[in-house]
């Protein structure tokens, strides 16, 4: 099975005139094709950071991110961004909606960023709400839209351009248990239908469940659970990693 993401000895360095904080103490593992992949963590663990610097969002103190076998590390501010535009899709933790536009304009944005036509990115952005399931809130502007409802709409504006990695920041942490499943269930199938592969984060045993392999962030190294995801034991995770 081919492989899609590589991150190899990635190191993230803070430095201030107080201290040094290493986040990151030299990261190794692949992502291979079809993946559902969970980076498990406590919040402040660098769940964030690592998924910022394999969308090339932030970048490593030293090592290497490889996309598609292409090295990112060296790539400009330009063509970070059409790699994005273009492979990517990603679901921020604090969604990023904008607030002045429509739930169906803000998932036309990347489609018209893209070069689509207006009323073939509408076309695409109306599917995307059916997708979802809140076509009827595409003339709601952000603000008149529940905690939920914002998470389905940031889920739909990410896959609007088919990308072939979708990349998700605690898609439920602010969300609760029933929506948390119904989130979580939506990301399962859209990806297994659009064949993409799949890194997502989360602090809650109970989520990672729904990957297909888990790897632990803790204290800025990777440990592989050697489990079913199904099967984590959230009482040996929390006394292990204090999640």
């Amino acid at each position: 099975m081919s492989i899609i993401v590589e991150v190899k000895n990635i190191k993230k360095v803070y430095s201030s005139k107080a201290e040094v904080l290493e986040v990151l103490k030299g990261l190794n593992f692949k992502v291979r094709k079809g993946e559902h992949l969970c980076l498990l963590g406590r919040s402040g663990s660098g769940k964030t950071t690592t998924l910022n610097i394999i969308a090339g969002i932030d970048k490593p103190t030293s090592g290497s991110i490889k996309i598609n076998e292409q090295e990112i590390t060296t790539l400009n501010r330009d063509k970070l961004a059409e790699l994005r535009l273009k492979t990517m899709g990603y679901i921020f933790q604090e969604f990023h909606l904008l607030n002045h536009l429509t739930a169906l304009e803000n998932i036309m944005v990347p489609l018209i960023i893209y070069g689509v036509k207006e009323d073939e990115a509408q076309e695409r952005a109306y599917e995307l709400l059916n997708l979802v399931g809140i076509q009827e809130k595409a003339n709601n502007f952000v603000e008149e839209l529940s905690t939920g409802q914002k998470q389905r709409i940031a889920v739909a504006r990410a896959i609007a351009n088919k990308p072939k990695l979708l990349i998700a920041d605690e898609p439920t942490g602010t969300l609760d248990s029933e929506s948390s499943d119904a989130i979580m269930q939506l990301l399962t199938k859209i990806s297994e239908e659009q064949d993409m592969t799949m890194i997502f984060t989360t602090h809650d045993p109970y989520v990672a469940r729904n990957a297909t392999r888990v790897l632990v962030l803790h204290e800025g190294l990777i440990s592989e659970l050697k489990v079913n995801p199904s099967k984590i034991d959230y009482g040996v995770l929390e006394e292990v990693y204090n999640l």
